[in-house]
């Protein structure tokens, strides 16, 4: 999904070189809360608002203006990338691509995660939320749908996040660069997935995605930072780098 955002990621004080929040300044201390505990009131928050500004209040009332300006296009990307996803599975379903509705589903259990992560950052702050009205998704061939999908992810990765970071490099507000590094760490993820697919689909889309069904396997999403991956690692998360049992197994959509 193009963006008018772009650019190229400065560097941050609470980012590291690969995009991930060194744990000795800012993981430590989310390490230590409970995996429980978290999940528990992220879906509370998320599943009763989502953001939007209220009526008449404007960006300068709050003392973070382009931070809660970055997050909520951030947080409204994400969930327009979340029901893209949902729609894509189906339509892949039901033309009989099971394995990558499979991976659909996948990712669109990642981006939720992306968006439920900016939204608590917001909520934090004190931004008012109200309900978000479901965007419309445009749907075409599973083939289609791959190619826009692989192209949103490049997007994601290349300018969008790096921009993002940019953009909240001035006011360092540190959970929000610390979930938007996890983010784009897991776009990465999701962008190097759709490249091993997309190096024959184009021309062979046919045999490609009879080869998904085949060999996709299983996917696990991280539940605090949307890591994406076909096989839990022994002991951390690969890109928040709590322990491993945060993630949980996507149940394929058939």
């Amino acid at each position: 999904m193009k963006t008018p955002l772009s650019g190229k990621r400065a560097s941050s004080c609470a980012v590291s070189s690969n995009g991930v929040v060194d744990s000795r300044e800012w993981g430590d201390g989310v390490r230590r809360m409970s995996r429980r505990r978290f999940i528990l009131t992220g879906f509370v928050l998320f599943g009763s608002v989502v953001l939007t500004w209220g009526r008449g209040r404007a960006l300068g009332a709050f003392p973070y203006p382009h931070t809660l300006e970055t997050l909520q296009y951030g947080r409204d990307r994400e969930m327009a990338a979340y029901y893209q996803y949902v729609a894509f599975a189906r339509k892949a379903n039901a033309e009989g691509f099971q394995g990558i509705a499979y991976l659909f589903t996948a990712f669109s259990a990642a981006e939720f995660i992306h968006a439920q992560n900016f939204n608590k950052i917001l909520v934090r702050l004190g931004v008012e939320v109200e309900p978000l009205t479901k965007p419309e998704v445009l749907v075409a061939s599973t083939k289609e749908n791959l190619l826009k999908a692989a192209a949103g992810e490049r997007d994601s990765v290349d300018s969008f996040y790096p921009e993002v970071l940019r953009r909240l490099e001035g006011e360092k507000v540190p959970d929000a660069i610390a979930f938007t590094s996890y983010a784009w760490e897991s776009e990465k993820q999701h962008r190097e997935i759709m490249a091993k697919i997309l190096r024959w689909a184009p021309g062979y889309f046919e045999r490609v995605s009879k080869k998904i069904d085949e060999e996709s396997g299983q996917y696990f999403v991280c539940q605090f930072c949307g890591s994406t991956v076909n096989k839990v690692p022994s002991d951390l998360c690969l890109i928040c780098h709590l322990p491993s049992d945060t993630y949980r197994k996507i149940e394929a959509p058939y």
